[in-house]
C-alpha cells in the first residue's frame, strides 16, 4: 500500500494542477490574441505565483477575457488553493473533513485547531473581499473621473485592486502606470492594497481580532514593525538616491516625486507596479530593491521572499549572540530552537536558489549579471519588476531561460523549505542522536 502523500506535497502539486489549468484557460481562442503555449504557461505560472513577470504584454495579448482569467487565477493563487476552496464550501454548505482542514493549517501556516483554522479561513476570505471591495470603489471612482466609460472603469478597477492585493502587479493599460504617477487617489489606493496583501493573513485576522498592539501574537508583532521599518527605508531609499535623476524623478513636479518615491518604496515588497523606468535607476538603487525584493512580506501572505519575519530573527540572533545570551527572545517571548533553524534553513536554500539561478540564466541567455540577479530576485520573491523593455527581460528570454524562471517562480510562492519537503519522502522520526563535537566558525 502506498504512503499518503505528505501536506506539502498536496500543496505543490495542487498549484501546479492550476497553473495547468490557467495555461489551458489562457489559450481559449477568445481569451487571447495569437498566445503561444510557451506564453501562455509562463503567464499562467506567474499569475498563480503572484508574480506578474511578463513574456508578453496582458494589454494587447489578452483579450477582455484573457484579462479576467488572468485575474481569476491571480485571485486563486494569492489566497492560496485550500482557502478558496475551503470558502466556496462554506458558501455552499459544505462540511470538511479532518483531512482538508489540515491541509488547509498546512497552507495557512496556522498552529490553530482543525476547528479554529477552519474560522481563519471565514475571516480571511471575508478580510479579502474588504479590502479589495473597497480599493475597487476608489479605483472605479476615480477611472471614472478621469474619462473613462463605466465598464473600463470598473474592469480597470477590478483588475488592479485583485492584482494590488495579491501583489502581482500585472500591467492591463496600454501606456502602463506611467500616466498615473501623480495621481494621489490611484497612488495611495494602491498602497494600501499592497501593504495590506504583504501582511500576511495571521496577522491581517489577528488584527482583526484584537485592534491592540499589546494583545497581537509575536509574529503580527514581527511583522509590523520590521514591514514599517522596511517601507520607510524603501521609500526614503528611492527618494534620496534618484531625485535628482534626469531619468527617473529629476524632471518631475515635487508631488508627483514623492508619489513615485513612495510607490517604487513599497512595491519591491512583492507588488511589481512601476511608475518608472527600472532600466534608468541608478546602481545603487536597484541594489537596495533586490534586497528588498529578496525580504518579501510577512508570512502567509500575498507576496514571496524570504519573509519579513526571517530577517527579524536573524537580527535577534546575532543580537543575542552580541549580548552573550543563549535564548533568542523580543518582545517578552522567547523564539524556539525549531524556529531559529528553520529560518536559517530557508535563508540558506533561498541565497542558493537566487544565486544559483542567477548563474544560471548568464549561462543559459548570455544575460549580463545585474539583470539577471535582478530578475531571478523578482521572480523568487514574485514581485515581477524587471530591467528589461516592457514588458520586461522576460519577453526576450528563450525558453530555457523562461523555464528557470518558472521553476524560481513556483519555488518562491511555495517556499523553498515546502519544496524540498514536497519533494522528498516522507520523513521519519530519529530515534538515536550522534555524540556532540565542536566546530570552529568564525
Amino acid at each position: 500500500m502506498l504512503p499518503r502523500p505528505s501536506a506539502a506535497r498536496i500543496v505543490a502539486l495542487a498549484f501546479a494542477a492550476l497553473i495547468a489549468a490557467g495555461t489551458a484557460l489562457l489559450k481559449i481562442p477568445a481569451a487571447n490574441d495569437g498566445l503561444s503555449w510557451e506564453d501562455a504557461l509562463f503567464m499562467s505560472v506567474s499569475a498563480v505565483t503572484v508574480t506578474s513577470l511578463q513574456s508578453v504584454d496582458p494589454a494587447t495579448a489578452l483579450t477582455p477575457l484573457g484579462q479576467a482569467l488572468l485575474a481569476g487565477l491571480v485571485q486563486v493563487g494569492g489566497l492560496g488553493i485550500m482557502t478558496v476552496t475551503t470558502a466556496a464550501a462554506l458558501l455552499v454548505g459544505y462540511r470538511l473533513g479532518l483531512r482538508e482542514l489540515l491541509l488547509l493549517r498546512e497552507e495557512l501556516a496556522s498552529p490553530e485547531s482543525p476547528r479554529n483554522v477552519l474560522r481563519l479561513a471565514g475571516q480571511v476570505a471575508f478580510i479579502t473581499a474588504l479590502v479589495e471591495l473597497s480599493g475597487m470603489a476608489v479605483l472605479t471612482g476615480r477611472f471614472l473621473l478621469l474619462g473613462y466609460d463605466p465598464a473600463g472603469a470598473l474592469g480597470y478597477a477590478a483588475f488592479n485592486a485583485i492584482a494590488a492585493f495579491c501583489n502581482a502587479g500585472f500591467n492591463v493599460f496600454e501606456d502602463g502606470l506611467s500616466p498615473f504617477a501623480g495621481d494621489w487617489a490611484v497612488n495611495l489606493t494602491l498602497v494600501y492594497l499592497i501593504l495590506a496583501g504583504g501582511l500576511g493573513f495571521p496577522v491581517l485576522a489577528n488584527l482583526f481580532r484584537y485592534r491592540q498592539m499589546r494583545r497581537l501574537t509575536l509574529q503580527s508583532r514581527l511583522v509590523l514593525t520590521t514591514s514599517t521599518l522596511l517601507v520607510v527605508a524603501g521609500v526614503t531609499s528611492v527618494a534620496l538616491l534618484e531625485w535628482d535623476n534626469p531619468q527617473t524623478l529629476g524632471d518631475r513636479p515635487l508631488h508627483t516625486r514623492l508619489l513615485m518615491s513612495l510607490l517604487q518604496g513599497v512595491t519591491p515588497r512583492t507588488a511589481g507596479y512601476a511608475t518608472v523606468d527600472y532600466a534608468e535607476m541608478r546602481d545603487p538603487t536597484l541594489a537596495i530593491q533586490t534586497a528588498l525584493m529578496f525580504i518579501g512580506t510577512g508570512p502567509v501572505s500575498t507576496g514571496g521572499g524570504i519573509k519579513v519575519t526571517t530577517l527579524a530573527l536573524l537580527f535577534l540572533i546575532v543580537l543575542a549572540q552580541v549580548r552573550g545570551r543563549e535564548e533568542v527572545s523580543a518582545f517578552g517571548r522567547t523564539v524556539g530552537r525549531t524556529v531559529i533553524s528553520r529560518s536559517l534553513a530557508l535563508l540558506s536554500l533561498a541565497a542558493l536558489l537566487v544565486g544559483g539561478g542567477s548563474v544560471a540564466l548568464m549561462i543559459l541567455e548570455d544575460v549580463s549579471f545585474l539583470p539577471a540577479l535582478f530578475e531571478v530576485t523578482s521572480a523568487f520573491g514574485t514581485v515581477g519588476l524587471s530591467l528589461g523593455p516592457p514588458p520586461g527581460l522576460s519577453s526576450e528570454l528563450g525558453w530555457s531561460g523562461k523555464l528557470l524562471l518558472e521553476l524560481v517562480m513556483f519555488a518562491g510562492r511555495l517556499g523553498p523549505v515546502t519544496v524540498v519537503l514536497a519533494l522528498s519522502e516522507r520523513s521519519r522520526p530519529q530515534r538515536y542522536s550522534y555524540p556532540e563535537e565542536d566546530v570552529a566558525i568564525g
